[in-house]
């Protein structure tokens, strides 16, 4: 027999093997045992939590030939036919790959036909997001009066993408994160059941690298089983997963905590180029964050009690530089050289560190009573497109408080990643932290592009008043009996 990934391997087929999704499966265990079946379920989660597991499972059970306490029998004939994908009253469709109109049509015209040897068809469809307007729109009719032997299941990752039409017909069910103890209590499970021997160290780091998602941390299990020869320890765990040790980040908050530049330089010196820059970042972040609960938690039992002597303040200054600057890592060609800048900047805007920094630069010479925007937008390195954009705005800055207003056509061009790079460069050129807001209230005559026209017709009407008082000129327009204006038009 084949060799099987464990992610398939211990993919749930029963509600009772479901992990961390409590709440959805008790609400369709008390829908199937009151007999109140919807005929449309739309489930929604980020990948790996198990959205097509449990459509699966809940269309076991509406064909299940021995349902017990709302859990399939998982041996009746249409149980292992699902479960071997063989079941033909059951179509899983990927909407990423079948998203055409044509291909949603072909689909509803079976949709009449009664089932073959089910009670139910079910259709389940994938990442249903990813399906065209038109295709929404051939679905819409038929979700909204289904044959009584049809039901349709959808799951998505994005569910703001589906619209508003569809999701009124369908029970909304929200899957969440797993959690961390979940994910480290059925990994355990898991390893004892394979005889892969383990530590807690090593399930705690995959779990934090799974990010909430059962099935990602049963392919990096994979992986790490792999290379440690099923006996898994938490040094070689680390190692394949790119994880810095502990002691790495522990530096670097000594480092900050005592603002220590010099140590900051050795500590480059000697840095490992193998290393990942930005997992070292995420893991300083992720320590700084548990710090900052300690200092409000009554807890004395930390190895990291020493570092809840920073401030609040300070904590939450070095972490917004750190959120602000990861963007930059996936398109940087000098990691090394972007992580120092990030560590050199938490320390150079601590505050007893801007007190003794002497600025020398011009961009940090505005106060807010002088703030020039359109001096400010010249200087400041904005992408093209978005410094396009922000030609047409106003904006204001009230002690650290940023105010961006721009016309409504503009306001919604201003995606995520525009509002990142905004933040970004706002904290750069100021050297503090900025809360940056938007609204439509544009002051027409303060914005860059109005200055620039007014500019330009002060240059024209000063070139014409120039050129009107030269002798030379008086002389030709007299003998062509026309002035300046009619000479400009021409």
């Amino acid at each position: 027999m084949s060799y099987l990934v464990l992610a398939r391997k211990w993919r749930p087929k029963l509600f009772s093997e479901v992990v961390g999704q409590n709440h959805v499966v008790q609400a369709l265990q008390n829908s199937i045992l009151n007999e109140k079946i919807n005929q449309a379920y739309i489930f929604n989660g980020t990948r790996g939590v198990g959205k097509t597991s449990i459509a699966r499972i809940l269309t076991k059970v509406l064909n299940c030939e021995d349902v017990k306490k709302g859990e399939p029998c998982d041996k009746c004939n249409q149980c292992l036919a699902l479960n071997e994908n063989s079941l033909i009253d059951f179509q899983e469709i990927d909407a990423a790959s079948r998203r055409s109109r044509e291909e949603t049509m072909n689909l509803l015209e079976t949709v009449p036909y009664l089932p073959a040897s089910s009670k139910y068809k079910v259709y389940l469809i994938d990442e249903v997001h990813m399906l065209t307007k038109e295709s929404f729109n051939a679905l819409l009719k038929t979700l909204e009066e289904p044959p009584p032997h049809v039901i349709f299941m959808f799951a998505t990752t994005e569910i703001e993408k589906v619209p508003a039409t569809i999701l009124s017909r369908c029970l909304q069910l929200n899957l969440r994160l797993v959690s961390e103890e979940e994910i480290i209590d059925q990994l355990s499970k898991i390893f004892i059941h394979e005889n892969i021997k383990f530590d807690e160290a090593s399930l705690k780091i995959i779990s934090k690298a799974a990010s909430g998602s059962m099935r990602d941390a049963l392919t990096i299990s994979e992986k790490v089983v792999s290379y440690c020869n099923e006996d898994l320890k938490k040094e070689d765990v680390q190692n394949v997963l790119g994880i810095p040790n502990e002691e790495k980040v522990f530096k670097l908050l000594d480092i900050l905590k005592d603002k220590d530049t010099t140590a900051l330089v050795s500590f480059f010196e000697d840095y490992d180029e193998n290393d990942s820059c930005l997992n070292l970042l995420e893991s300083l972040m992720n320590v700084i964050q548990e710090v900052s609960l300690l200092q409000f938690s009554k807890s004395q039992d930390s190895n990291l009690l020493k570092y809840t002597e920073m401030t609040p303040e300070y904590l939450q200054l070095i972490f917004q530089i750190g959120l602000s600057n990861k963007i930059y890592f996936e398109s940087s060609s000098d990691p090394k050289g972007l992580l120092s800048m990030t560590l050199i900047k938490m320390i150079a805007f601590s505050p007893e560190e801007k007190k003794n920094f002497k600025v020398t630069s011009s961009n940090n010479s505005y106060k807010d009573s002088s703030f020039d925007w359109n001096l400010i937008l010249n200087e400041i390195d904005f992408s093209v497109l978005l410094k396009q954009i922000l030609f047409s705005s106003s904006v204001k800055k009230i002690d650290n408080k940023i105010i961006i207003s721009l016309p409504e056509d503009k306001i919604t061009r201003i995606n995520e990643e525009y509002k990142k790079e905004i933040s970004s460069c706002f904290n750069n050129y100021f050297n503090q932290i900025l809360e940056i807001s938007y609204d439509s209230n544009v002051e027409v005559d303060r914005t860059p592009l109005f200055i620039k026209d007014e500019l330009k017709i002060k240059e024209s009407n000063e070139a014409v008043d120039l050129i009107s008082k030269d002798e030379g000129f008086k002389k030709i327009t007299s003998e062509l009996n026309t002035d300046i204006k009619n000479i400009s038009k021409k």
